[in-house]
């Protein structure tokens, strides 16, 4: 991290120009910005210093800058290193596709430099107040409406995982990809209706256990949830079967998904 306190910004671009241009932007902002051509070279640096956040282009030779956004967010040595995309790709499913590769924020070229860090300084103000909590339990809020920014808190919710327990990637990776297939669905359903949410996902974590509390919010949002969290639905299946949980069950009309934390998981 920087030891002058500027923060320190990895940029990863490919075109040589755009590149310089971002590090002298960086740099008149008071940022220190460390240079990368691609993915791998991005990599490769952050096993020698670790920046406070990255900047990620998406269309980079090698390895996609979708990739990288995905192994640095499933490694506990740089999950919390905020990232911000900043790409040509503007589509909505290229939005969506770096959300769920676990993406901080995202922004398209051409940019307003001020826009740009006015963005860096949100992300890395997030990140400060999520290391200053780190001592808390953490409750996280969602009700999907079908934006590609649905996937944000559950991201947050994951890197708190990784963080603040012993469960090894692949069963937080199990729970994060089935839990986001229940978040598309009600995120589809809302965009279907007006963008009036569904469901409300409450997440919450201490020392003892994580819990996940499914919330019908409409007329018809209950059968949704028993389609996929039922104890015999395929989501609570593989959940269960991946060790990332120890039961789905009722509420009430809600449906609670949890697993205790035990020392050391295996």
């Amino acid at each position: 991290m920087s030891t002058d306190q500027r923060p320190c910004v990895l940029v990863v671009e490919d075109e040589p120009d755009m590149n310089n241009l971002l590090a002298d932007i960086l740099s008149a902002f008071d940022f220190e910005p460390m240079q990368a051509m691609d993915g791998q070279q991005a990599l490769a640096l952050l096993g020698e210093r670790r920046p406070d956040i990255i900047l990620l282009d998406l269309m980079l030779p090698g390895i996609s800058g979708y990739e990288v956004c995905r192994r640095l967010k499933t490694s506990r040595d740089t999950c919390s290193i905020p990232v911000l995309i900043l790409t040509a790709l503007e589509q909505l499913p290229d939005r969506r596709a770096a959300y769920q590769a676990g993406a901080d924020d995202y922004m398209t070229k051409p940019f307003v430099p001020d826009a740009l860090i006015d963005r860096l300084r949100a992300c890395l103000e997030e990140a400060r107040h999520a290391a200053a909590d780190a001592g808390d339990a953490v409750r996280l809020v969602l009700e999907p409406a079908g934006a590609p920014e649905d996937p944000k808190v559950l991201n947050r919710f994951a890197t708190a995982l990784y963080n603040r327990t012993d469960l090894p990637p692949t069963k937080i990776g199990a729970l994060r990809q089935q839990v986001m297939t229940v978040v598309e669905a009600a995120g589809v359903w809302a965009a279907a209706h007006g963008g009036t949410p569904a469901v409300r996902v409450t997440m919450t974590l201490d020392a003892d256990r994580f819990r996940l509390v499914f919330e019908p919010l409409a007329e018809g949002a209950a059968a949704l949830l028993a389609e996929y969290l039922a104890p015999e639905a395929t989501v609570a299946e593989a959940l269960i079967d991946a060790g990332a949980v120890d039961c789905t069950r009722p509420q009430g009309t809600c449906v609670v998904v949890e697993k205790v934390l035990r020392p050391q998981e295996e």
